[in-house]
């Protein structure tokens, strides 16, 4: 017996020995620590096993013993920061050993689309061209890039594009996101240290993806979402096949619904068929112009008329793309079918088929998302004999809806618009790795629910520090303008929403904020400018957690006073003085057309001011700077009571300090907006 026992711990021994820790991406070669604190280090080993972690710079041993799950946990203490290459070595019996790896500053990037742009983004690629091809130079700079994921609970492990952290290069900073890059390059040239940057973003998601399920949770309106998510698997393959299924069953039915096609016959396409009672359509058109905001099978009627020395011969039917599926019959017969949404149908018509006389060309068009329908180019739309002839099929035709899909079901494999799911998976697996704090550019997507935003956004920065365990700091990126100017003042999302961002730093300690209302595009909701976005989110780091002495945000709303029939306003944060700083040469993107106001805001005449009086009707104002504040007046408004700047979704506005910095947009009155409520 003692014999058999002495076998089997030599065995177990043996396993220990060639048994490796499991580490999650944060911890691989090229890695940063956080300086002067203690740095959480964690994983994966066997139950029981002791794990012991010694980095280079001090040469101490940390050891921990993992759970009976495999869990285990210690902290290490880091040095100051500085370019020394160090060495980690993690071990359960058989070592790990991290290399290249630095101490400084460790920062994390999130957002949506505007965070995710790359530095080489398709409109930046000669913007930032030079900057690409000088990365090497910020080696220093390191990039951890968490792959997009989406979790139903909470995750323990990420994925990381490359599977580590990377050096800045050429290559590694092509893809990676541009405010956040240049945001940790002004770091590390002005601190002088290695800077990491964990960069964890999605595009087009709303905020309450990245908030936890005991956040998000006590909204109400959040319930049903909610329920839906932990109802599914957390098992992304699985939720796939769970779709297929569901999809499957639903056209089967939505099939069996279309009257126009029963029994596998199209008896709408027949060419008696009398469809007098259906709607006029113009094509090429979207159908949504005929059932607004409406997804389902519609079918298409036209009657021509064919030469009588066509018959015998064959024919082109030429529809342009149809958006999403297409089945096509010729009196009655089909011709053609296609499921790409956006290739140009082209069939043949047998000779066989074509007579002298009337004939019914009949499309039923599936369109299962978005906006559907013949769409293409007017020319594109024809018969054609082998001669060249041809007959325009433009214009009138007629159109109705056989089956909605109204209640169809969405694939929730790799859905990030659901609440928690990019939490659980992209946010809480890093905690509670050390990093100094966070910058946000996120809101596009929530511009529908602003008044919401101003209880969420507050609430997602008091979520992930109590998941860090500290207050770390967290910078807010406010959205740029975006959209068609507006011709008078009107009330919209987009205000609202930089509202609700500007009062998280209001009632938030260690939280700030980058104005760039001076850097969007009125034509694309992803302004090119992101090395200001990045620089100026650097600026408030630097000033606040840094102790640089530098001017780090715009002007900011102080105060006001009714003065007979004007107002005047006071602002802090002006530097050297309030200036008038027109776009110049960017003009042209940032307002998409050059109107009145437009010229004489870009002529120098302080311009985004509006005020109104008890009617609550709000004009345009003139205003005028007059030391550290503005004078503003209305000859439309002999008793104002309120005044609001920059409060449009794209401002034509021009109020800087000295530092180049934009005034905050903001108001003084109160009066519900366009979301208050939702």
């Amino acid at each position: 017996m003692r014999k058999i026992l002495l076998i089997v711990t030599a065995v177990l021994a043996s396993l220990s020995l060639n048994a490796k820790v499991e580490l999650t991406p944060l911890f691989t070669d090229n890695m940063v620590f956080q300086q002067s604190c203690l740095a959480p280090v964690w994983g994966k080993a066997a139950p029981g096993a002791v794990v012991s972690v010694t980095p280079s710079w001090n040469g101490k041993t940390y050891r921990s013993t993992a759970d009976s799950d495999g869990n285990w946990s210690l902290k290490v203490e880091t040095p100051r920061g500085g370019f020394k290459k160090y060495s980690v070595t993690i071990s359960d019996g058989d070592p790990v050993v991290l290399q290249n790896v630095v101490v400084g500053e460790v920062w994390l990037a999130s957002g949506q689309s505007n965070m995710q742009m790359p530095v080489e983004s398709w409109r930046a690629i000669r913007t930032n061209q030079e900057d690409i091809a000088g990365a090497a130079a910020y080696a220093d700079v390191r990039l951890l890039q968490v792959s997009r994921s989406t979790g139903m609970r909470e995750h323990d492990y990420f994925s990381a594009d490359f599977d580590k952290w990377k050096e800045s290069s050429p290559e590694t900073v092509r893809n990676f996101s541009a405010a956040a890059w240049y945001f940790g390059r002004k770091l590390m040239e002005e601190l002088r240290v290695p800077v990491g940057i964990i960069h964890s973003s999605w595009g087009g998601t709303i905020i309450e993806a990245w908030m936890s399920e005991g956040t998000i949770g006590a909204y109400p309106e959040m319930s049903a979402p909610l329920a839906l998510v932990k109802s599914l698997s957390d098992n992304e393959s699985q939720r796939e096949k769970t779709y297929e299924e569901e999809i499957a069953a639903f056209t089967r039915e939505a099939n069996r619904k279309d009257l126009g096609k029963i029994g596998g016959v199209a008896v709408w396409a027949r060419p008696d068929f009398d469809d007098t009672s259906w709607k006029n359509i113009r094509l090429p058109n979207l159908v949504q112009e005929v059932w607004p905001a409406t997804n389902g099978i519609f079918w298409f009627r036209k009657t021509v008329e064919i030469p009588a020395d066509w018959a015998g011969k064959e024919l082109t039917l030429s529809l342009g793309p149809v958006d999403d599926f297409d089945e096509t019959y010729w009196n009655g017969e089909q011709v053609g079918s296609c499921e790409l949404w956006n290739k140009a149908r082209e069939y043949t018509i047998p000779a066989r088929l074509v007579k002298g006389g009337k004939a019914v060309i009949t499309v039923r068009c599936t369109d299962d998302h978005g906006n559907g329908g013949l769409y293409g180019a007017s020319d594109l739309l024809f018969i054609q004999a082998p001669d060249g002839r041809k007959i325009p099929l433009d214009g009138e035709w007629k159109v109705t809806l056989s089956v909605s899909f109204k209640g169809m079901p969405k694939s929730t494999a790799r859905e990030p618009n659901m609440p928690t799911v990019l939490y659980n998976a992209m946010i809480r697996p890093l905690a509670p790795f050390a990093i100094k704090g966070a910058i946000w550019y996120q809101g596009e997507s929530n511009t529908g629910r602003s008044f919401r935003y101003r209880d969420m956004m507050p609430s997602l920065i008091l979520d992930w520090r109590a998941r860090w365990g500290y207050d770390f700091s967290f910078y807010i990126t406010q959205l740029s303008g975006y959209k068609a100017l507006n011709d008078t003042p009107n009330e919209d999302g987009w205000p609202e929403l930089r509202e609700a961002q500007a009062m998280a730093t209001q009632v938030l300690d260690r939280c700030g904020m980058a104005c760039i209302i001076d850097l969007g595009e009125a034509e694309d909701v992803h302004p090119v400018r992101k090395r200001e976005v990045g620089e100026r989110l650097a600026r408030l780091a630097l000033s606040n957690d840094y102790g640089r002495k530098l001017v780090s945000t715009g002007p900011r709303y102080e105060s006001h006073q009714i003065v007979g029939s004007t107002i005047r306003v006071r602002f802090s944060d002006v530097a050297g003085g309030l200036r008038v700083i027109p776009s110049g040469d960017f003009a042209g993107d940032r307002y998409g057309i050059r109107n009145e106001r437009v010229e004489k805001a870009e002529s120098g005449v302080l311009s985004g001011f509006q005020i109104a009086g008890p009617d609550r009707v709000w004009h345009w104002a003139e205003a005028r700077i007059e030391g550290d504040g503005v004078v503003v007046w209305s000859e439309k408004v002999p008793h104002p009571l309120a005044i609001r700047y920059a409060w449009s979704a794209n401002p034509v506005c021009n109020l800087f300090n000295s530092e180049g910095l934009p005034a905050w947009p903001f108001r003084t009155d109160d009066w519900p907006g366009l979301t208050y409520g939702k």
